[in-house]
């Protein structure tokens, strides 16, 4: 028999509940009234950047505090030429609200998604609680500190400067931490008998059951009996399933109940071209009366790695991995991203970069892109933050809390194939190894660990995890162990920027072909992920001016050749069918050669109207959809253009022009209606010739502007780098309407859009519950 890494079976002690216990109903759900509230509390904060020694105060005098949203970065910093002290600091964050007295019964949790990196959280002068570390979520129950109907203070005290004792911290790291409260806050109110949290897994899928297990927890005076129930619904919103246990919990303490759904009716797997989610509602009942509960999306699917023949199998089925690393940062706002654009990444990475899995390196990235990763079926690598060095005991005690912290939050996401449980490229550590191994698989059994490594850091008789993950070797035949998966594949060697000559952004697209040729080849490698999928800022001597031009896109996620190759590698049915000639058409390059990319089943190229041939795509002929090659074409100005066929019927066109000078500037925005309170949206700027098309090389001045209901965020005055720039549009607290975004340059047409700003559907709730 095959022995497999991991499989999604959950072997525990339960109680199966039969179809007879509990009856499924074929009318869809309405939500229990307000028995349980999470409202958004990203908007209304004060901002102020230094240290205080009353920051906590709720008597501090806050004449000279910004009005902020979050998530927030404590420094706008510059796209290049990044000053490392400029985020290195102290800052404070303050929140007024007041709570309803209508809640005076309830408990109040504040939850941090992420703050950079030692965070103090006072309320009304009271210290509530510490947490330490960038990447991974917090919480605290205030509710004994609070005044009801009256004004409440959230004091918020980041500490941005570097603590060697906090993971990820070294001398210096190969990418930037920034600072600030990097992602979102949060207020959940609930009865004192409430769900903590719920674990949903498949006991089998042939059985189509899930298995739940979850914490309750009783903060009332008195003894409780009580009976949880979750209940497994449908995308139409219609129960397929039930399981419930009852439960005898003493006073302020906590039960784990565990126990198995009945089979899902009609049961729909959850698939990387198929992620289908079901959603799990779990309530707490006493006297049939529901007292909390708690709903999250989960996919039903199995995965394993399989130790004899090295391949990856979802539901049973074969995937070859292929995908690209991931830097969270972004230019000018760090890692602090609203969730429009942590959303947008992911949409950027399968549909735009063609990936079927990203690596979270070298960290655990927002809540909001895994969500996205589970709507769009795009597999994850999880890590936890580091990169190269262990610390000290302390460390790798804070080390052991973020794998807690990552698995506890993340092992809900179907898009989650493995936990990195080793500090990227790292030596042996045996203790502290098998402490990180043994936590993943206890709060996690379903899913496997892995560890990544580096020639000459690590060796195989310190294999404690289940996948072998290794950067920058390409193995023959049949490796030892299995199963082999090639974490970083290629990119380090080669920074290239987006305004290189042709030949280099060429030859990197072609060493990346040649690379995932050689592993595609393999059948015995699980796949490969690319170094990396955007440009990113880096302290590292590596960088150039700050930052890392490693990417298949820009910083500002525009696609190089490297990044039209990989989206080329995926199927018509996920990306569209598409061909892209990697030529700018401005001059004869030396050879002048034509590379397409294309995922059809053949392409033609014609220069001016005359047809070089139709042709089957067939350098790197292991890949998925192989390059095709025109040798030493014939230079004309003019028009060149590629198409391409599927069963012999044209499905795809791309057309370059010699391009010309630049006349006009032109805006993309991602979207043009935002929220107010926080939203953000990315706009693209580029430089256009008279036919419309972006002109490479073009590096002319910018002078970018935003009015009205939003601010800008960017660099006011910037060069285009090969005829491109972006930013970013952030909308404010209670402040809807138009934002007119303008962009002008000497002796080009300029250009003006305009964006809405519409209210944020909890305004009302807010207002209700907080009074603002």
């Amino acid at each position: 028999m095959k022995r497999l890494v991991s499989i999604i079976v959950l072997t525990v002690a339960c109680k199966v509940v039969t179809g007879t216990e509990l009856s499924l109903t074929k009318t869809t759900v309405s939500l229990s009234p307000e028995c349980r509230l999470e409202i958004n509390l990203n908007s209304h904060w004060l901002f102020k950047n230094e240290e205080l020694p009353d920051g906590s105060s709720d008597t501090l005098n806050e004449e000279g505090f910004l009005p902020v949203c979050l998530p927030h970065s404590n420094t706008i910093v510059p796209h290049r030429e990044i000053d490392m002290r400029s985020f290195r600091n102290v800052s404070w964050y303050r929140r007024h609200f007041i709570p309803s007295i209508k809640y005076h019964d309830k408990r109040f949790l504040l939850k941090f998604q992420g703050a950079s990196q030692i965070t103090e959280v006072y309320l009304n002068g009271t210290l509530i609680g510490v947490h330490k570390g960038a990447y991974t979520p917090f919480s605290f129950d205030i509710t004994k500190y609070l005044r009801f109907g009256a004004d409440n203070i959230i004091a918020v005290r980041v500490d941005s400067r570097k603590h060697r004792e906090i993971p990820p911290e070294r001398m210096t790291l190969d990418y930037m931490i920034f600072g600030g409260i990097t992602r979102d806050v949060s207020m959940v109110i609930c009865d004192s008998l409430f769900v903590d949290w719920v674990f949903a897994s498949c006991d089998s899928v042939d059985q189509n059951r899930v298995n739940v297990r979850c914490r309750i927890r009783n903060s009332k005076l008195e003894k409780v009996n009580c009976v949880v129930e979750s209940q497994i619904i449908d995308s139409s919103g219609v129960i397929v399933a039930t399981g419930k246990d009852t439960c005898s919990i003493p006073p302020d303490s906590s039960f784990e109940p565990v126990y198995n759904t009945t089979p899902i009716r009609g049961l729909q797997k959850w698939d990387t071209d198929h992620p289908y989610l079901y959603s799990i509602r779990t309530q707490v009942k006493m006297d049939s009366v529901v007292i909390d509960e708690s709903s999250e999306k989960i996919g039903i699917r199995s995965i394993s790695f399989n130790k004899t023949d090295g391949r990856f199998y979802i539901n049973g089925k074969p995937l070859w991995l292929c995908g690209l690393n991931r830097h969270e940062t972004f230019p000018f706002i760090g890692r602090s991203a609203a969730n429009r654009l942590q959303r947008k990444d992911a949409d950027i990475l399968k549909y735009e970069l063609g990936c079927n899995v990203v690596r979270c390196s070298h960290y655990p990235q927002d809540p909001e892109f895994l969500n996205r990763c589970d709507e769009i079926g795009l597999l994850v690598l999880e890590e936890i933050p580091g990169w190269i060095y262990v610390g000290d005991t302390l460390w790798q005690k804070i080390s052991i809390k973020n794998v807690e912290e990552m698995v506890m939050r993340d092992r809900n996401h179907p898009s989650v194939i493995s936990y990195g449980v080793r500090i990227n490229e790292s030596d042996d550590h045996h203790d502290f190894y098998e402490k990180t191994n043994k936590l993943a698989r206890n709060l996690d059994p379903t899913r496997p660990t892995h560890g990544v490594r580096l020639k000459n850091h690590g060796t195989q008789a310190e294999f404690l995890e289940d996948i072998w993950t290794h950067n920058f070797i390409i193995p023959k035949g049949k490796p030892q162990p299995l199963p082999w998966l090639i974490t970083e594949s290629f990119g380090v060697q080669c920074q290239v920027h987006s305004w290189a000559q042709e030949e280099q952004l060429l030859q990197k697209m072609c060493r990346f072909a040649e690379v995932m040729d050689s592993i595609a080849g393999n059948k015995y490698l699980a796949g490969e992920i690319g170094w990396c999928a955007f440009d990113y800022n880096s302290e590292n001597l590596t960088a150039d001016h700050s930052v890392c031009y490693y990417g298949a896109a820009d910083l500002y996620r525009i696609p190089k050749y490297s990044g039209m190759f990989l989206k080329s590698q995926a199927e018509p049915e996920v990306v569209g069918p598409m061909v892209y000639i990697c030529h700018a058409w401005k001059t004869k390059l030396t050879p002048n050669d034509i590379y397409v990319a294309s995922n059809c089943d053949q392409v033609e190229l014609f220069i001016n109207g005359k047809s070089l041939g139709k042709k089957t795509p067939d350098r790197y002929p292991s890949l998925p959809h192989p390059l095709t090659v025109w040798k030493n074409a014939p230079f004309e100005r003019g028009k060149i253009r590629a198409v391409g066929y599927i069963n012999d019927t044209i499905v795809a066109e791309n057309i370059h022009q010699t391009p010309g000078v630049p006349v006009a500037i032109k805006m993309i925005p991602d979207t043009t209606g935002i929220l107010d309170g926080g939203d953000m949206v990315r706009v693209v700027v580029i430089a256009v010739d008279k036919f419309g098309q972006t002109v490479p090389g073009a590096n002319n001045i910018v002078e970018l502007s935003v009015s009205g209901a939003a601010d800008f965020l960017g660099q006011p005055l910037i060069a285009l780098e090969d005829g491109k720039t972006a930013f970013f549009v952030k909308s404010r607290a209670d402040v809807t309407g138009k934002v007119i975004c303008a962009a002008k340059s000497p002796g080009l047409t300029s250009a003006h859009i305009s964006l809405n700003v519409s209210a944020d559907p909890q305004t009302p709730l807010r207002q209700r519950v907080f009074g603002r």
